[in-house]
């Protein structure tokens, strides 16, 4: 949702950004690499969280060593 949310806005803003040719095919290769980023980021991230909550300790009981 955030990746879409952050697209729109990306795209809204390189009509605006954009000067040249040059100006706008590296506007789009920041955006392609900036979605790309987030996309990896947040696989990344849910990765992370799952190994965390998956692999965690089990809370130990008191009268064992």
């Amino acid at each position: 949702m955030l990746v879409l949310l952050v697209a729109a806005v990306l795209s809204f803003a390189s009509g605006v950004a954009a000067q040249s040719p040059e100006a706008d095919r590296e506007w789009a290769l920041f955006n392609q690499i900036l979605i790309i980023g987030i996309v990896v980021g947040v696989v990344v991230f849910g990765l992370m969280f799952y190994a965390i909550i998956r692999y965690r300790e089990a809370p130990r009981k008191e009268g064992s060593s």
